[in-house]
């Protein structure tokens, strides 16, 4: 993920989706790296899906997940 910075970490996949969805909505380009590893013991997932933009607008997307997207 050259060139790319993570600005957002969740065991969630919807999370991961809807952070990805308002922050397209901004027009900021974004990507989800699914980190879950399926092949571990018991077949219990471990890992996160991570959200990833480019480093430019990295503060802005930020802002934009603290200051207007709530999970309860």
């Amino acid at each position: 993920m050259d060139n790319w910075e993570k600005i957002f970490s969740t065991k969630l996949s919807h999370q991961a989706e809807i952070v990805k969805a308002i922050l397209l909505d901004q027009e900021i380009q974004a990507v989800i790296l699914n980190k879950r590893d399926s092949a571990h013991a018991g077949g219990i997932l471990n890992g996160n899906f991570e959200v990833y933009v480019h480093p430019e607008v990295a503060s802005s997307a930020r802002n934009i997940i603290e200051n207007d997207i709530k999970f309860e």
